[in-house]
C-alpha cells in the first residue's frame, strides 16, 4: 500500500510528515503489518518568496516610523504588536490561501504535486492501494485535483484523476484522510459539492473510506458530516473524527482561569498544526491501512489516552 500527504499552509520543510509515519510505521509493527510506502509531496516554497517580501515591506513601514521620531526608537514592537504572530501563522495561513486561490499559481501548484505523484506511482508499479492524507490548505488542493468540477480541461487535475478512474490505471483510491480543513467554510466561497465524491466511488466501482480529523482547538477545522449527507453520501465510508483535547498548556491554563478568548488566541495556531505528531491520528491512519472499519465508523471522539465508543444500532 502506498500513503502520498499532502501538506497545508505556512510549511517550509520537506519533513513535515516525519513523525506521522513513523507513528504509523511502529503502531503497525506492533501489530505485525507490513508498513505502508510513504511519499510527502512539498510545494512549500511556492509561497515564500511572496510572504518574505510582503513582510519586508512591513518591518520597513515601522522602522520609518521611529526613523522620523526619534522618541518612538525602541518602541516598534509596540506601535504594531504582535508581529510575528502575524507573519507566523495569521499572514502566512490566509496569504497561502489567497495565493492558492490565484488560478494560475494554483494550477502550478496541482502541476507539482501531479509531477510528484506521478513519480511515486511509476516507482512503485506492484503497489495497487494508495491513500491521501492531506493538511489545512491541501484538504482543499486535494480536492481540486480529485473532484472539483469548474477547472478548465487543460488543468493538471484531469491528468491526477486519470489514475482512478481511466480504464487503463489499476490504481485503487483506498483512503482519503483531511486534517485541519476548512472545506466546509470554502463551500461558500466556491462550488463544493460533495456529490461528486458518490460520483467518483460510483465509477470507479471501488470502496472508498474517508476520515476528516478535527481538533477541539483548531479554529480552521470543520465537520463534514452533515453537509456531505446532505448531497447524498451512500457510496462511500465517510466519518468525522474529533481530538477532544488543548493546542498546548497555555490554552489549557487560561481555560481553567476563565478565560475563554485568550485560551482560544494561544491554543489555535498549535491545534492547527499539531496533526502530523499526534498519536490519536496516527492511530487513525494505522485503523485504515489495516482496514478497521468498526473501529473507524464507532469510535469518532478521542482523548489522549480514550476513545469513546458509539453504540451500535439494534437489528
Amino acid at each position: 500500500m502506498l500513503v502520498f500527504l499532502i501538506h497545508g499552509v505556512a510549511t517550509q520543510d520537506a519533513g513535515y510528515g516525519d513523525q506521522f509515519k513513523k507513528k504509523v510505521k511502529e503502531n503497525l509493527s506492533k501489530k505485525n503489518v507490513d508498513s505502508p510506502i510513504f511519499y510527502s509531496s512539498f510545494w512549500g516554497h511556492a509561497f515564500k518568496s511572496k510572504t518574505d517580501e510582503l513582510f519586508n515591506w512591513v518591518r520597513a513601514d515601522v522602522k520609518n516610523l521611529s526613523d522620523k521620531c526619534k522618541e518612538l526608537k525602541g518602541s516598534e514592537w509596540d506601535i504594531y504588536r504582535h508581529q510575528g504572530a502575524r507573519e507566523d501563522f495569521i499572514a502566512k495561513f490566509f496569504g497561502d490561501f489567497l495565493t492558492y486561490l490565484n488560478s494560475n499559481t494554483g494550477a502550478s501548484i496541482r502541476e507539482e504535486i501531479l509531477i510528484q505523484f506521478q513519480k511515486f506511482i511509476k516507482s512503485h508499479p506492484e503497489d495497487k492501494e494508495i491513500a491521501i492524507v492531506s493538511h489545512s490548505l491541501g484538504t482543499l488542493v486535494l480536492w481540486d485535483l480529485l473532484f472539483a468540477k469548474d477547472l478548465p480541461e487543460n488543468d493538471p487535475a484531469h491528468e491526477f484523476r486519470k489514475f482512478f478512474n481511466s480504464s487503463s490505471s489499476s490504481l485503487k483510491l483506498r483512503g482519503l484522510v483531511t486534517m485541519g480543513s476548512p472545506l466546509l467554510f470554502m463551500r461558500l466561497h466556491q462550488d463544493i459539492d460533495f456529490s461528486a465524491v458518490d460520483n467518483f466511488a460510483e465509477k470507479s466501482n471501488k470502496s472508498l473510506t474517508w476520515l476528516n480529523i478535527i481538533h477541539a482547538s483548531d479554529l480552521i477545522a470543520y465537520p463534514l458530516g452533515n453537509a456531505i449527507k446532505h448531497d447524498k453520501a451512500s457510496k462511500f465510508l465517510f466519518t468525522d473524527q474529533f481530538l477532544w483535547m488543548h493546542g498546548n498548556s497555555a490554552e489549557t491554563g487560561a481555560l481553567r482561569l476563565g478565560q475563554v478568548h485568550a485560551g482560544m488566541a494561544l491554543g489555535m495556531a498549535d491545534a492547527h498544526a499539531d496533526y502530523w505528531s499526534n498519536d490519536v491520528v496516527a492511530e487513525l491512519m494505522t485503523s485504515l491501512v489495516k482496514g478497521d472499519l468498526t473501529t473507524i465508523a464507532t469510535k469518532r471522539v478521542h482523548k489522549r489516552k480514550k476513545s469513546y465508543t458509539e453504540d451500535l444500532p439494534k437489528n
